[in-house]
């Protein structure tokens, strides 16, 4: 998108009354009200949502949040993903609850671009007014909002919009632009059908370019689905990008599989999580927050109960700010430096909130120091250290990329810091074509011992076999690594000279195959059987039989035999004596020779004196091995 488009959302705050909606409307013309409730009882109760037009043709999205005190939580929904607040006071009443917790929560949140406006100057005169906007820069003043413009306005009356509208344009200036090369995410606000177009979900997309056609996830749920088609305030686009109010109409889902909270999310990019560390603050005017109180956690358009316990283990008192590890009851979907608000679980109130930090910690102690250090390390974004924090705990290997996502690092900065660390011989690569994966030196070395412990046991247990399938040492030493990584991995061991890999079998360096005196014997006694059976041997499960060992060991036994030369594998079932398959060949070669035009299945068996449960698979053999070619019913010469 042009540098010139200012994409971002403003969020209304205010108290009930106060006249959000209607200056909304004044600004925009649209009436944010859109529930038949709202209309019959003259308040906000859900979200609403206006484009406004800037003078440079970009649109921002306004969102309309309720003031009441029992919607708070729909306010919460609405507040996240807020580029500019646009807090309203009304003159006649001034600063109300409402006002101090909208306030709050937008201080928590992390807002610190806003406009005030005064809202109602017709109804009082211009002392009241004057008091009114002292009243207000002093609850600002211990906010981020500090120094916010004090625009005074009548919406009824259209005194003050040009004045707002210019210091929105102003405002558009400087707002911090959200993040369109991150992969999208889009906390879902709205879900619902429209006939004949299907399920249809709404919300502010945090991040990305969302495109018509790509497939996307539904997270916490799971689901993946399509994005069939895409509208930007009622305008159908091809893309969206970051900073813009969204409709996605989504295939392959219905309506009452996503709900809000939701979170429409690119494929790979964050695991929803039941447990995260973060820095919470605590609102000066409530109580200490004790380890393990329940609390309700808002994030993005979500609502979950949990617990908080600080690192320390001690309660987090009014005002203070510290560490915690905070465990949900259901699962979020969150990225280091997202914002949060808590709120008290009964009586209902907001009581503080914070910034994510880790979204994969394991689960601390009551007071774990080593926890407390790795946390001011990931918050510090001290990137070596924490670099070597999150490879050590995901035991797998990593790309800069993915580490940039669940790091909240710039993937720049990422590789940056990976290369010194391999340098300084603390993580190792695992160089591919296209891409390279990272790993603790710690952890290589540990998946090294585990191959070779794995491969030792084998070749004790199995000694009749040349090695061990890769995908099965795959599936045992490096579990849920992915295929790559796990390939250049076993690549980057055999270089050491420690194993080696023929084909799909990967053995211990040196390794060969030792056979006993006693199993020396039993080949020699199933190659004569074989031999006795001339061009109608039996088959693998007959010569178990007959000579009582397992199946699996006659087949390895016989293994060795065809490496040495002296059977011939024709079938998964059926080995021949080498010297039976060279006659048969001379045969079936001098035959064709006299029928150039093909001979049949019948014309072999009688060649082979055998049946036709041999002479199919021995004509196969042949096909395979590019004597003869297959046409119909006839095999004829293969022309080199």
């Amino acid at each position: 998108m042009s540098s010139t488009k200012r994409s971002f959302i403003i969020g209304t705050a205010g108290h009930i009354d106060h006249g959000k909606t209607v200056l909304v409307k004044a600004l925009t013309g649209h009436d944010t009200d859109r529930l038949q409730e709202e209309k019959k009882r003259g308040i906000s109760i859900d979200l609403g949502f206006a484009p406004l037009r800037l003078k440079d043709g970009s649109i921002a999205g306004i969102v309309d949040v309720p003031g009441h005190e029992n919607f708070v939580r729909n306010m919460l929904a609405g507040a996240t993903g807020v580029d500019l607040a646009l807090l309203v006071v009304a003159a006649d009443d001034g600063v109300m609850p409402q006002t101090r917790e909208h306030l709050a929560i937008l201080d928590l949140l992390g807002v610190d671009k806003g406009i005030v406006a005064l809202t109602k100057i017709d109804l009082v005169d211009e002392e009241m007014v004057q008091f009114v906007t002292e009243e207000i820069k002093e609850i600002l003043s211990g906010t981020a909002l500090r120094g916010s413009p004090v625009v005074p306005v009548s919406a009824f009356e259209g005194v003050g919009i040009n004045e707002l509208m210019e210091e929105i344009e102003k405002a558009s200036h400087v707002i911090r632009h959200k993040n369109e090369e991150l992969p999208v995410r889009m906390p879902i606000d709205r879900v619902f059908t429209l006939k004949g177009i299907g399920t249809i979900v709404t919300g502010t997309l945090w991040s990305g370019t969302l495109r018509v056609g790509e497939k996307m996830v539904i997270e916490p749920r799971g689901i993946e689905v399509r994005v069939r088609s895409i509208e930007v305030h009622g305008q159908q686009r091809n893309e969206a990008i970051a900073g813009e109010r969204t409709a996605a109409n989504l295939a392959q889902v219905s309506k009452y599989d996503i709900s809000r909270g939701d979170v429409l999310l690119a494929l790979n990019y964050l695991k929803p999580c039941y447990m995260l560390d973060a820095r919470v603050t605590l609102l000066k005017d409530t109580k200490e927050l004790k380890r393990g109180a329940r609390i309700r956690f808002h994030h993005g358009t979500k609502e979950v109960m949990g617990r908080i316990y600080p690192l320390d283990g001690n309660p987090i008192n009014p005002g203070e700010s510290k560490p915690a590890q905070i465990r949900l009851e259901s699962q979020v979907v969150c990225a280091p430096g997202d914002r949060f608000v808590i709120r008290s679980y009964s009586p209902v109130t907001t009581i503080g909130g914070g910034k994510v930090i880790d979204i994969s910690p394991k689960k601390h102690k009551v007071v774990d120091t080593a926890a407390i250090e790795e946390f001011h390390i990931l918050e510090s974004k001290d990137t070596p250290s924490a670099l070597l924090i999150h490879l050590s705990r995901i035991e797998k290997p990593q790309n800069p990329r993915d580490i940039g996502l669940t790091s909240g690092l710039p993937t720049e900065k990422v590789r940056e810091c990976l290369s010194a660390l391999c340098t300084d011989g603390k993580i190792v690569p695992l160089e591919g074509k296209e891409n390279v994966w990272y790993i603790l030196k710690k952890t290589f070395e540990e998946k090294s011992s585990l191959v070779l412990s794995i491969l030792s046991e084998h070749a004790r247990l199995e000694p009749l076999e040349e090695g061990m399938d890769k995908e099965t040492l795959k599936r045992r030493a490096l579990e849920n690594w992915d295929d790559k990584p796990a390939d250049l991995f076993l690549e980057k061991l055999t270089a050491t000279e420690l194993i080696e890999a023929k084909g799909k079998i990967v053995r211990l360096a040196g390794r060969r195959i030792e056979i006993s005196a006693e199993d020396s014997e039993m080949l020699s006694k199933i190659v004569s059987i074989i031999e006795q059976g001339g061009t109608s041997p039996p088959s693998t499960s007959e010569i178990s039989s007959k000579l009582s060992i397992e199946r699996n060991k006659v087949e390895k036994l016989l293994a060795l035999g065809e490496k040495d030369g002296s059977v011939v594998k024709v079938s998964p079932d059926l080995y021949f004596s080498t010297d039976v398959i060279i006659s048969l060949q001379n045969k079936l070669l001098n035959a064709l020779s006299e029928k150039p035009d093909g001979i049949t299945v019948g014309d072999f068996k009688k060649l082979a004196a055998t049946s036709r449960k041999y002479a199919v698979p021995l004509l196969e053999y042949f096909d395979r091995k590019r004597i003869t070619i297959r046409l119909g019913n006839l095999r004829k010469p293969r022309i080199p």
